[in-house]
């Protein structure tokens, strides 16, 4: 069996995304010479199993915008 390369896995997430509703999606890196295309697509994807593991605290920041 072939492994994905990250960014194969980002693609393949966004067509499962974009099936349920999912419209459009953006980074914005810093530098984007710090990390190729690869590492940030696993960075991407590192948050994506966190979110679905449920390893995640809602964040307050007190600007009453919610």
């Amino acid at each position: 069996m072939t492994k994905l390369s990250e960014r194969e896995t980002l693609a393949a997430q966004y067509e499962n995304m974009a099936a349920n509703g999912l419209v459009d999606v953006k980074f914005f890196l810093g530098n984007a010479g710090e990390a190729t295309t690869e590492q940030v697509c696993g960075e991407v994807n590192a948050m994506y199993a966190a979110l679905e593991r449920g390893d995640y605290e809602p964040l307050d920041f007190g600007d009453r915008s919610i």
